[in-house]
């Protein structure tokens, strides 16, 4: 796939918009770079305060003011600047200008960045999720959680505590029909390398799903 065929994707009522540069499938799992787009608030206001356990974080503005919060510290950055929030670090950003802020993102490794983005925003579309993307219901969580469990943890909550009420609810919320796959938000140009990325992920670990 080239490019620009990746799909802009739109993260409902959040004022967010992401296009994918760079996936998981075209650089063997070591980084996922998009492009992303943030209305000036009210009409957004990034995500909440979260840690990437595995993964560090590069955001470089293009256009606009990217406000950062990282581990206590805020700060501003115009077009050209770029902050790395290591793996395991608290932080959050949000649009800090009144014109909309276009930014160039890259997580690495990869992981499943892609198809995790893909089923927040999906579920958020639909309300049954926050604006951010967190399922409302901890039933629909904890399944969701459970598979992409490498990948993103509030802050203000202890990871050990997320990660124990995650395997405690994840069964219950398994046995009422919720699961972790949503392939009806899944752009249809993405099903087949997502679908590929993930038999590579399952064929290394067999027994981390």
């Amino acid at each position: 796939m080239a490019r620009d065929e990746y799909p802009t994707v739109e993260a409902p009522r959040s004022g967010k918009r992401v296009r994918y540069l760079d996936t998981a499938d075209r650089t063997d799992g070591e980084a996922a770079r998009f492009e992303m787009w943030l209305a000036p608030p009210p009409e957004s206001a990034g995500p909440m305060r979260h840690v990437h356990p595995e993964q560090d974080e590069d955001l470089e503005v293009v256009a606009g003011t990217l406000g950062v919060w990282h581990e206590g510290t805020t700060r501003t950055l115009g077009p050209g600047e770029s902050v790395t929030i290591p793996a395991g670090d608290a932080h959050r950003f949000w649009n800090a200008g009144d014109d909309e802020l276009h930014l160039i993102g890259e997580v690495r490794p990869a992981l499943d960045t892609e198809a995790f983005m893909y089923v927040t925003y999906g579920l958020a579309g639909d309300h049954l999720a926050t604006a951010s993307g967190m399922p409302l219901n901890p039933l629909l969580l904890a399944p969701v959680l459970a598979e992409y469990d490498d990948l993103l943890y509030l802050a203000v909550v202890p990871v050990w505590l997320q990660k124990l009420a995650i395997r405690l609810v994840a069964p219950a919320g398994r046995a009422l029909g919720y699961g972790a796959s949503y392939p009806e938000y899944v752009p249809a140009a993405r099903r087949e390398a997502l679908a590929g990325v993930r038999d590579r992920d399952d064929d290394a670990d067999p027994g981390a799903r």
